[in-house]
């Protein structure tokens, strides 16, 4: 029996959610992140696991989060087993006692040493050859890296600012996407003004959409974020719901991440594929966006 994706209704309580589908509160609660069990908001989804088929992946984070009412630092380090002090660092909180719901949370283990992290990424854009890289490599290193980068914020940017120019496009692209999540500086738009003539295509069209997401992040729009390439938008986090195509640089609002289907759909390199639920700002309309991959995420 697969899972069951359930919207919140009014008066709804975890209690009575888990006696409706025969299942636990703990069980609920192993399967979402969930802060206070007390607390739960109309429209909310949760992923309700089947007593055959336990969840092994928590619906609700990474590599983002968005805060619920009641959320701490102190629960959200404990629910995705980091620490406070890397999360307050990795989201540029100042006071760790203070943040807001709506919020959007980067959630990463640990900060790495730029030093390292950019030597890491030249050595692998070099050996044996930049079309050589493997797709895990790319996943494991640059994919994952990008969100290293942005974990150390503004001071990512010096070294981004070299891996720019690296003669691998690999590196150029996860550099250019890299630098749209964090920098709000003159120096970084002029250098990726300059990545607008870049002769890869795959790099040079993810110049307006990293200055447009730039621009989010001036007007404290950082949950804001912008599509990549042309995906669907399901009703529902199944392959064969309605859907409509979004082009690439549509710009939606994160409202949960990591959804794994409810159907136990195959992802596209095995395991369970992975939603992502958006509200398109243009228009409102929220849906499902399903992860490409190794489970990436396909807006910046």
């Amino acid at each position: 029996m697969p899972a069951t994706l359930y919207y919140v209704k009014p008066g709804d309580t975890l209690w009575r959610i888990s006696k409706r589908f025969g299942t636990t509160i703990e069980t609920i609660l192993n399967a979402n992140v969930i802060c206070n069990p007390n607390l739960i908001f109309p429209g909310e989804v949760l992923l309700i696991p089947s007593p055959e088929t336990p969840s092994f992946l928590k619906a609700g984070g990474f590599p983002y989060y968005v805060v619920r009412p009641g959320d701490t630092l102190w629960c959200l380090a404990q629910q995705f087993g980091t620490t406070v002090t890397i999360l307050a660092l990795s989201n540029n909180i100042r006071d760790p006692n203070i943040i807001f719901a709506g919020q959007e949370l980067l959630v990463i283990g640990e900060r790495p040493d730029p030093a390292q992290l950019k030597q890491q990424w030249e050595n692998l854009g070099g050996w044996p050859s930049c079309d050589q890289i493997p797709p895990i490599s790319i996943h494991g290193i640059y994919y994952n890296g990008s969100f290293s980068w942005e974990a150390l914020g503004q001071d990512a940017i010096p070294y981004l600012l070299q891996l720019i120019d690296n003669p691998c496009n690999i590196v150029r692209i996860y550099t250019v996407i890299s630098l749209a999540r964090i920098a709000r500086n003159d120096r970084v738009k002029n250098a990726l003004r300059a990545a607008a003539d870049d002769p890869d295509p795959s790099v040079s069209r993810l110049v307006p959409l990293a200055l447009r997401r730039i621009e989010l992040g001036e007007q404290e729009r950082k949950n804001v974020h912008l599509v990549i390439d042309s995906v669907p938008l399901h009703e529902e986090p199944n392959l064969a719901s309605p859907s409509i195509q979004l082009p690439a640089g549509t710009e939606v609002a994160a409202l949960r991440w990591l959804i794994p289907s409810p159907t136990e759909e195959e992802g596209p390199r095995g395991g369970i594929l992975i939603y992502d639920r958006f509200r398109v700002l243009k228009t409102g309309q929220t849906g499902y966006i399903p992860r490409v991959g190794f489970d990436e995420i396909v807006v910046i």
